[in-house]
């Protein structure tokens, strides 16, 4: 508690450790800078300015010979104060750091003007996690992504245009979405031409890739992966796969495609329109024949998988996906849910109720068996490279309701973080969803999604500083859109809690999952 005492009164001058450094004389500043060199990575000195005018009279003083017992005894109790105290001391806010302050090793990520700021100004305080200045924290070690929407890409001037607004507000990673509904937004022998590029003959991935690159941004595809039609009329493109493979798409129970249904009536499900099937085999190798192109062609640091689930559990029941299910339990999933009298015949009560929750816990599987597969070919591929997803922040809601087991997929280690989509406007709930995040997963492996298109930018920031003190490292924004990028959003960001860049090419750094 003395100590804390002491440091805090150290902005007004005339501290007990200015005092000890006075009395500290040439030959004691040999013997600090001989141990210090010595010292751990993490417990490494930087001598303050007033240890360094004492360095700079060492010749001085040592020709006339003040250098004194009693300066040596105090230099290596200081010393040995340093080596017994706890690493954790030191990450103490500025209020109370003491005289000799700590550096994280290199400063080029510390912004210029703060570098080159007058005496007079505070300087910043750096520690092992990055810099404090005017009391906002800023940690180096933090993935700062954003997720951009496919229309960026038609042209090299949207393009450039993102990347600028992007490295202007602070962020380090991009979530580039490359298939938005069946269709690519790169060069692709697997699925059709998006129809936004259909005129349009350069690859804008390879150039985003590119440029993005050169300027430090990690570049992570985004995937709607089972998500593949959307608009009230249908695609009218033969190679897309709602028409060329129509059985892929998932069916409800009372035998409906999803691709059959009316805008009216897949509102009425409150889904977001047509998905392909996880549990038919086929669906799951036309994915990963997806990624292992895009992995093959270009240089990606990442796979992004959104809508890796079901709609909702009502549908499973095309034929691929039945099929499998009665080759390996014997029942036709059809019949458990629309043959209740012949089932409880043959089955009971007790023995339908079990069957159906096996039919709910393989539906579940099937979406694994989806990420493990992609989680496998990375590794055969290209291991660098991370794999994450989008996903339900409420995980009993993302398993129960859309088979999207999440949790599971970080505990087996298949998934290098998520990013759990944590939209609300409220504060308060965003805290509450990240409490609960947080007993499923190591801070380092969870990435909040945070919108920025139902909020004002100052509740965009207020986020951002509560789920810092809560020691997460790292979000993500929803979303850049070309039409609608949220310029004030960005603006609020860059001169607030992202006004210290954090680590380009976060993926690189010592906190990254191989896998």
């Amino acid at each position: 508690m003395r100590k804390r005492e002491n440091s805090s009164r150290e902005g007004s001058g005339g501290t007990k450790n200015d005092e000890i450094a006075e009395d500290l004389g040439a030959e004691d500043l040999g013997v600090v800078e001989f141990l210090t060199e010595r010292l751990p990575a993490r417990r490494k000195i930087r001598l303050t300015n007033k240890h360094k005018a004492i360095q700079e009279n060492r010749t001085i003083q040592k020709n006339r010979g003040q250098a004194t017992v009693p300066g040596l005894v105090l230099s290596l109790a200081c010393l040995l104060i340093l080596f017994m105290t706890p690493a954790s001391m030191f990450r103490e806010s500025s209020a109370s750091s003491p005289a000799l302050s700590l550096t994280s090793g290199d400063a080029s990520f510390a912004s210029p003007n703060r570098l080159n700021s007058s005496s007079d100004e505070e300087p910043a305080r750096l520690d092992f996690n990055g810099s404090s200045i005017h009391g906002e924290v800023f940690p180096k070690l933090e993935v700062r992504a954003l997720w951009v929407l496919r229309n960026t890409l038609v042209s090299r001037d949207e393009i450039d245009r993102m990347l600028r607004r992007a490295k202007e507000a602070g962020f380090n990673l991009l979530f580039v979405q490359v298939r938005g509904r069946g269709d690519a937004y790169y060069k692709s022998s697997i699925e059709p031409r998006a129809e936004l590029l259909s005129k349009n003959v350069f690859d804008p991935l390879a150039y985003l890739i590119a440029e993005a690159h050169r300027n430090r941004f990690s570049v992570h595809v985004w995937l709607n992966t089972l998500l593949v039609w959307s608009a009230p009329q249908g695609p009218s493109n033969v190679r897309h796969v709602v028409l060329s493979h129509p059985n892929w798409v998932a069916v409800r129970s009372d035998g409906k495609s999803l691709a059959e249904l009316s805008r009216k009536e897949i509102e009425a499900m409150g889904i977001e329109g047509v998905f392909l099937a996880p549990g038919n085999p086929a669906v799951r190798e036309h994915i990963r024949a997806v990624v292992r192109e895009l992995v093959a062609n270009y240089d990606v640091d990442g796979i992004h998988l959104d809508y890796i689930r079901y709609p909702n559990m009502t549908v499973g029941y095309d034929e691929g996906t039945r099929t499998e299910f009665m080759r390996r339990y014997g029942v036709d999933p059809d019949q458990i849910a629309n043959d209740r009298e012949a089932m409880i015949e043959l089955f009971g009560k007790i023995g339908l109720q079990d069957l159906g929750l096996l039919w709910e816990k393989w539906r579940v599987s099937s979406v694994d068996a989806l990420v493990d597969s992609v989680r496998s070919d990375l590794r055969t591929l290209n291991p660098k490279v991370r794999l994450s997803a989008a996903v339900i922040a409420d995980s009993r809601s993302a398993i129960g309701r859309h088979g999207q087991d999440w949790p599971a997929w970080l505990r087996r280690g298949v998934l290098d973080f998520v990013v759990p989509m944590c939209y609300s406007a409220s504060t308060q709930f965003v805290r509450n969803q990240v409490l609960a995040i947080r007993n499923l997963a190591d801070e380092k492996r969870f990435y909040p999604g945070i919108a920025m298109y139902n909020q004002s930018p100052g509740r965009v920031v207020e986020k951002v500083r509560a789920l810092r003190k809560m020691g997460v490292s790292g979000f993500s924004m929803f979303c850049y859109d070309p039409e609608r990028p949220r310029s004030a959003v960005l603006r609020e960001l860059s001169r607030t809690v992202f006004e210290e860049p954090a680590m380009p090419r976060p993926e690189a750094t010592e906190w990254s999952y191989d896998k």
